[in-house]
């Protein structure tokens, strides 16, 4: 299994990728989109308020509340866009609210505290590379009235906008340390859910999901990826008179000789191959890219690796049966290849003279 940190680094990528969490982003944008119509739609008619002629505002407020009705319904498919996409989407309209702030007054602009909504967004759902650069770009929107408005300064727009950018940039600040967080929380508790406590390698919760997913990658099409052509090797581990050894010395005793043998057993796998217990002393093996004759062999090196040591030591050396099952040969579904994988192990640890056979 992958260390914590490996998997939360992975977690952080697939947080950004997740075809789903996409599709929320751009539900939540058009969500923001829509609130700013209307706010700004609102305010136009509040006393005291600046603008440009109502009609104008009216217009560019109609335009954006149409995109974000368009992204939370679909009509903007933002599930089929990459993150660095989206990102680049994100810095191409941020200038609309640049727009918008300028024809609500420039310095007196009521919409100006709504650049908060987006500076969340893009802290939380954009990558930190992505965060940072796209705070830089509203920090940037925000002060350009100092430009054009020739009242900025008596206004007193200039201290509003020091206080502005301080309050971006550690809101900023604040949402991605949040982020990391709240995925590296996530990861852990899917490792403490997913890693057997005892052996330190994955269980069967790890070992279904995993076998799953090698099998889809061979079976399930998935947008432009082709088919995984490879064969895929199943073993089923099974240590002979586990109960035995128990009996006769104790359950912990029982507990390192698990420990070993799965040490011994990870020893001989590929980098590729994953190695969980599923049972009380049972164990599996997937194997990508092995075939028939690789499965058998592979079995042969685990059968070896676990048997060895001191037979005079402390913890008791024990025999392993190990079963396999290769897809597609010996079937295409995981309820197949579990059953004849476990098949050919009965048939081993009883001594069956068929249980070199190929079937």
């Amino acid at each position: 299994m992958q260390t914590i940190p490996e998997q939360i680094r992975q977690a952080r990528a697939a947080f950004a990728e997740a075809v789903d969490e996409r599709a929320r982003m751009g539900q939540i944008s058009g969500v923001l989109w829509m609130f700013a119509a209307v706010v700004g739609t609102i305010d136009a008619f509040a006393p005291g308020s600046h603008h440009s002629p109502t009609p104008l505002v009216l217009a560019l407020g109609a335009l954006v509340f149409l995109y974000g009705f368009a992204s939370v319904i679909g009509w903007i498919p933002w599930e089929r866009a990459s993150i660095e996409a989206l990102a680049i989407g994100m810095v191409l309209t941020v200038p609309i609210v640049g727009l918008a702030i300028y024809m609500t007054g420039g310095s007196l602009s009521y919409l100006e505290p709504l650049l908060i909504c987006p500076l969340l967004y893009a802290a939380f759902f954009f990558p930190e590379r992505w965060a940072w650069p796209l705070t830089v770009e509203l920090i940037v929107i925000a002060g350009t009235p100092l430009i054009y408005d020739p009242d900025a300064i008596h206004n007193a727009f200039l201290p509003r906008y020091i206080a502005l950018v301080v309050a971006f940039l550690a809101a900023t600040w604040v949402m991605v340390g949040l982020k990391k967080r709240l995925v590296a929380a996530e990861a852990r508790q899917r490792e403490f859910a997913n890693r057997d406590p005892l052996t330190g390698i994955g269980n069967r919760r790890y070992f279904d999901a995993k076998m799953k997913a090698e099998l889809e990658r061979r079976t399930v099409p998935f947008g432009r990826r082709d088919l995984d052509t490879s064969p895929l090797a199943l073993l089923i581990l099974d240590l002979d008179d586990f109960k035995g050894i128990n009996d006769r010395h104790g359950h912990q005793v029982g507990d390192a000789v698990l420990r070993a043998a799965t040490e011994r057993a990870h020893a001989v796998l590929r980098s590729t191959d994953t190695l969980a217990r599923i049972g009380g002393d049972e164990f599996a093996i997937i194997a990508p890219g092995a075939h028939s004759e690789g499965a058998a062999l592979l079995a042969d090196a685990v059968r070896t690796a676990v048997a060895t040591g001191d037979p005079d030591g402390e913890i008791p050396i024990p025999t392993t049966s190990v079963g396999w099952a290769v897809f597609p040969d010996d079937g295409q579904d995981f309820e197949t290849l579990m059953r004849s994988a476990d098949d050919r192990m009965l048939r081993i640890k009883r001594g069956d003279p068929r249980r070199a056979a190929r079937f």
